[in-house]
């Protein structure tokens, strides 16, 4: 037992020593671990440049910006051609949207280019216009574009199926389309036809036609789904390209005659369209014979430069503030007629109407709430005409007030 003993070695130890693929597992643990740490090193540093940048940035934006340089303008400065501000056309014409008041058009006020002071001590005028020194006056050419014999052709033309006569055109200004030549076509000692057109860009600016009453029926031959048809592809035809018009009124007119009435026209008006507001000058009229489906009236009148139109925003002044507003301010005017004061209409417009002979400034036209209104002494007038108030649709400031016995 002793011999064996002395020769028999203990291996115990062996099993304490790595053996050499658990060794290779370790080193490659090892140099993973490592790996990983080195991209948790380098995520960090990526997060930290981000963070680093994205203050850098917001510190740029939320400083105080510096103003532009405002350049000193000439003396003289060139005015855009009014040719320009010429719309050119009609694709589609959209139905009158619902649940906007339309206002009738039984008569038009021109709008002074200054203010009218207003002095609280003294007696309040009839007339109110405010937001003075919102136009350009362009340099005043006395040669128009149009010369006279070209605006005969272009009165000639501009209507088919007029009857023969001589036309003669005078050179005007007229209060709302500006320096026009004023055309009348004449048959013997009959005025068959008569018009503005724009003495610079040779555009019709109006026109009108006599319907002669003999042999004329008690009713109309075309419907009045007829006659828009007409009235539409008429627009179309006069103008290219694409405009923004709507509809807002259309209602049958009677010829009235010393022996009673006979079939007459229909009327349409269509207004221009700013961002979902109509306007309350630029658009178009057009009137159709309800017999024949000629054309009696047209007027075009598109003089606003889109960027003479604020941003439309959210209405601050409601309808009830606004016509509350013009109600007080006629009360000042005409204290005694106040009982028989009587509210025709209200609904929001841009107020565009202006001087021909000056061009709104950028973001100067207002939109507001256009307030018709009349009383006793207005009605009993053989042609009434309703005053006007306009309120501001932000700010409730009342704009202008046309109110007159």
């Amino acid at each position: 037992m002793v011999y064996e003993a002395a020769f028999v070695k203990d291996d115990s130890d062996d099993f304490n020593e790595p053996y050499l693929p658990a060794r290779y597992r370790e080193v490659v643990r090892k140099k993973k671990q490592h790996r990983l740490l080195k991209k948790i090193a380098l995520i960090a540093v990526g997060f930290f440049i981000l963070a680093a940048g994205i203050v850098f940035i917001s510190g740029i934006l939320s400083g105080t910006p510096q103003p532009a340089q405002i350049p000193v303008p000439a003396p003289t400065p060139n005015m855009m051609p009014m040719q320009t501000l010429i719309p050119t056309a009609v694709t589609s014409l959209p139905t009158a949207t619902s649940g906007r008041t339309t206002v009738p058009v039984t008569a038009s006020f021109t709008i002074p280019a200054t203010a009218i002071p207003v002095n609280p001590t003294e007696p309040p005028q009839p007339v109110l216009t405010a937001r003075a020194g919102t136009y350009v006056t362009p340099t005043e050419d006395t040669t128009p574009t149009i010369t006279e014999q070209r605006a005969k052709e272009i009165a000639l033309a501009a209507f088919p199926s007029l009857p023969a006569g001589d036309m003669k055109v005078d050179l005007s200004t007229s209060a709302e389309f500006g320096r026009v030549w004023k055309y009348t076509l004449r048959a013997d000692t009959t005025t068959e036809a008569y018009g503005l057109l724009d003495a610079e860009t040779g555009m019709i600016a109006t026109f009108n036609r006599t319907i002669h009453p003999g042999a004329r029926p008690l009713n109309p031959v075309l419907t009045l789904g007829n006659a828009r048809q007409i009235a539409d592809a008429t627009i179309n035809s006069r103008n290219t390209g694409i405009l923004s018009i709507n509809m807002s009124e259309s209602r049958y007119i009677p010829l009235v005659t010393p022996n009673g009435n006979v079939a007459g026209s229909y009327r349409f008006i269509y207004n221009r369209i700013i961002q979902d507001y109509p306007c309350d000058a630029d658009g178009f009229i057009v009137s159709v014979d309800a017999i024949s489906g000629a054309i009696t009236e047209y007027v075009q009148r598109w003089q606003t430069p889109d960027n003479a139109f604020m941003i439309a925003e959210d209405v601050v002044v409601p309808r009830y503030d606004a016509t509350f507003k013009v109600q007080n301010r006629a009360k000042s005017i005409y204290p005694s007629s106040v009982p028989g004061l009587r509210i025709l209409s209200a609904d929001i417009r841009w107020k565009d109407r202006h001087d021909p002979a000056t061009i709104p400034r950028p973001s100067t036209i207002p939109l507001a709430w256009k307030i018709v209104f009349d009383d006793d002494i207005i009605r009993a007038k053989t042609v009434p005409t309703p005053a006007v108030g306009w309120v501001d649709v932000q700010t409730g400031e009342l704009l202008e007030m046309t109110y007159q016995h």
